[in-house]
């Protein structure tokens, strides 16, 4: 796939719009993969049914560059759709196509679609360009993703920012010492400071993520208490009252030991980024490093996505 000849090569540059069809049940896997895979946003539209017994289907628009072709990133997106309907038989095939359109159609494009959205009992999560008058027991949280993920409309994001509330109501991560490990945009990290977190680290190893955390935790006036960098999970000098986890299993399982070490006595692991079938291997790494398994959560409004909270005994 190349980009066609054209006198304006030169002073414009060409990216390929990704339209994937699917379920409604498999968007959030695969907007997730795509956002990972690119380091860019995506768009998503909820296409009408005239037919109600049919599941619901979404159509999601991804971008990439020349550069993202030549290096294979296209096939390694095949492949994914490919096993993913595999392990989904029961829905509908996924079906995508490819065209080419110019920077300036799309590039600012996607953030209409990213509106305030209201998160647990009291937070509201919006973007940094949208006004949005708040209700006397509301939090605002300002995000601009830039090219990192979590903006909080991902249900493992979700799920995250309820958990922390929850612990918030309890009174445990006030003036809590916390690590937030794999940051992204920092969501998470500002939700905990927002809500009374004496000092978190945010991590991120990739450099996109840090800057975009960097940058929001000055958005929410919280730099003081949220410190953000690249040092690796395995390089951090704990322990830490709360760890915060948004990962994915295989990682989780790579780095269960690294994670855990952070936990102090009494302390609590929040970790989601898991789905339904998944949850049992991680418990049972976390608990071969000494971690109860306290709670197992569901979101409400994609249950094949759980959040687990472990505790460490006191010793």
């Amino acid at each position: 796939m190349t980009i066609p000849e054209s006198d304006e090569k030169h002073t414009k540059k060409y990216w390929f719009e990704l339209q994937v069809e699917t379920v409604r049940e498999l968007s959030d896997a695969i907007m997730d993969f795509l956002v990972s895979e690119l380091h860019r946003g995506v768009i998503v539209h909820e296409l009408e049914s005239e037919d109600s017994s049919h599941p619901e289907k979404v159509l999601i628009k991804a971008y990439l560059t020349q550069e993202d072709i030549e290096a294979g990133t296209m096939s390694n997106i095949e492949v994914y759709f490919r096993e993913l309907m595999e392990l989904h038989s029961q829905y509908s095939p996924i079906t995508w196509d490819t065209g080419h359109i110019v920077e300036e159609d799309w590039s600012q494009d996607w953030k209409k679609y990213f509106k305030p959205v209201k998160v647990g009992q009291g937070l509201v999560i919006k973007p940094s360009w949208e006004t949005y008058v708040p209700e006397e027991h509301e939090t605002v949280i300002e995000i601009d993703p830039g090219r990192a993920f979590g903006v909080g409309t991902h249900a493992s994001t979700r799920l995250m920012i309820e958990a922390i509330e929850n612990a918030a109501s309890k009174g445990i991560v006030q003036d809590a010492s916390i690590i937030d490990v794999g940051t992204g945009t920092g969501i998470l990290a500002i939700v905990a400071a927002r809500l009374g977190a004496r000092e978190v680290m945010a991590i991120d190893i990739d450099q996109d993520a840090v800057d975009a955390a960097r940058k929001n935790a000055h958005l929410n006036n919280c730099h003081q208490v949220v410190s953000v960098s690249n040092t690796p999970v395995w390089e951090v000098e704990g322990p830490f009252d709360i760890v915060l986890a948004n990962l994915d299993m295989d990682t989780f399982l790579f780095l269960s030991r690294e994670i855990a070490t952070l936990v102090r006595p009494e302390g609590m692991l929040i970790a989601s980024g898991i789905i339904t079938g998944q949850d049992r291997r991680v418990a049972d790494a976390f608990a071969r490093r000494g971690l109860v398994l306290h709670s197992s959560t569901s979101d409400r409004l994609d249950p094949e996505w759980v959040c687990l909270e472990f505790h460490r005994e006191k010793q």
